[in-house]
């Protein structure tokens, strides 16, 4: 996320404090564009030493925080800069779970589905959420808002985004049923390696208990999973 070219933007519209960009920020752009105080005033810090933008009042007696910044004709620049660069790149997402799952190894998939179970829900709960402020942000009135357009537009990208990461999450939980029940070779774990009772033991309790999940999932989803089309994917 480019929060330094967040702010020139606002501030190109009109001077403003930084306390007020960081609501003026996910007003315009959505809530993947929150950011903390101390994000906020590094980032205005360092505009300001860059020189891309400047204080226009000084503060009275108590009140050192409250400054006004504008966007300077070298921050524009920097703006057009940014605006200009091509092509736009994409950008894929490094998912810390998708650690957790490839590292897990054969005896630790339950817990493995534990945490895609979790995951399933938090995306759940934030899809409804955004899904809903998006259904709040009105295009109708007297006057047609082109914020409030392109503030749908932004919430429509995090809503895609989720829908598709709970298709993801789908595709996984198939996945690592499908996995439990092959007789595999795991990285470090290799058929050749003698492997001790404690360790057959262990991994058959671990097959047992994701099976039994996977059981508990079906009976909540008549359609089953997706079939072996998808495991090779």
């Amino acid at each position: 996320m480019s929060a330094k070219h967040a702010l020139l933007g606002l501030l190109l519209d009109r001077p403003a404090y930084p306390y007020q960009l960081a609501g003026q920020l996910e007003d315009r752009l959505g809530p993947a564009w929150q950011v903390n105080s101390g994000q906020l005033y590094q980032t205005v810090k360092g505009l300001e030493k860059d020189g891309l933008i400047e204080r226009v009042e000084q503060p009275s007696a108590g009140e050192s925080e409250r400054h006004v910044f504008r966007v300077t004709d070298a921050g524009v620049g920097e703006f057009e800069r940014f605006f200009e660069q091509t092509p736009e790149k994409v950008r894929l997402c490094r998912r810390p779970l998708i650690l957790k799952l490839a590292f897990a190894g054969p005896d630790r998939l339950p817990e493995a589905l534990q945490k895609l179970d979790d995951y399933e829900r938090e995306c759940a709960a934030r899809l409804k959420e955004i899904a809903g402020r998006r259904e709040q942000v009105s295009g109708e009135g007297p006057l047609l808002r082109a914020d409030h357009m392109l503030l749908r537009l932004s919430l429509s990208a995090d809503v895609f985004q989720l829908e598709g990461e709970l298709r993801w999450a789908a595709h996984a939980r198939e996945m690592l049923s499908w996995l439990a029940g092959r007789d595999a070779v795991w990285p470090g774990r290799e058929r050749s390696d003698p492997e001790s009772e404690m360790a057959r033991r262990r991994r058959a309790g671990a097959r047992k208990q994701l099976f039994g999940r996977m059981a508990g999932t079906d009976k909540d989803d008549e359609d089953g999973p997706a079939g072996p089309s998808a495991r090779g994917a």
